[in-house]
């Protein structure tokens, strides 16, 4: 977080949720910082205003079983530099900026991508609203009815094409 406050001094990091041995060493760590905040459990109202609000959502996480916060930030126009771990990339595809979350050069590089190029944001921005449309649930009910109909006309479903394109 240093490295990209040293480009954006205006820069206020904001982590939510539980934090634990890692964040409360990290929480240590960074006292009396003015810049970064540990605001702790956040209801979901609140953290919807957070995430509509933030230049960037940053999610660099290590294990992963789909990153649905991800898609939140991206339903609510906020670009997503993430870690290229897990199935992240799988899951966010190019609707997101990548960065390898063992590298703290690479995520200050992204971010401040992020951060300084507005072209990139829009595109992530719009990006992002053409894969949650992917994300419906008219899709999946449109998929799941496909499923069902393969499946009394004794097709195997395995045979069926993947959802994605």
């Amino acid at each position: 977080y240093r490295l990209i406050r040293a480009r954006h001094p205006d820069l206020l990091l904001v982590i939510a949720g539980k934090l634990g041995e890692q964040g409360r060493r990290l929480q240590e760590a960074t006292r009396p910082a003015n810049d970064v905040r540990f605001l702790g459990f956040v209801p979901d109202g609140e953290l919807k205003w957070l995430m509509a609000n933030a230049r960037a959502y940053v999610y660099p996480s290590l294990s992963e079983g789909f990153g649905l916060p991800g898609l939140e930030a991206m339903l609510l126009d906020t670009p997503v530099v993430a870690s290229n771990a897990t199935c992240l990339p799988e899951v966010y595809r190019d609707a997101a900026h990548y960065f390898d979350p063992l590298d703290v050069d690479d995520i200050a590089c992204k971010l401040d991508e992020v951060l300084t190029d507005a072209t990139l944001r829009e595109e992530l921005v719009r990006k992002g609203r053409r894969l949650l449309a992917e994300y419906s649930w008219d899709r999946l009910a449109r998929q799941t009815l496909a499923v069902y109909r393969a499946v009394l006309a004794g097709e195997r479903v395995g045979q069926l094409r993947p959802w994605r394109r």
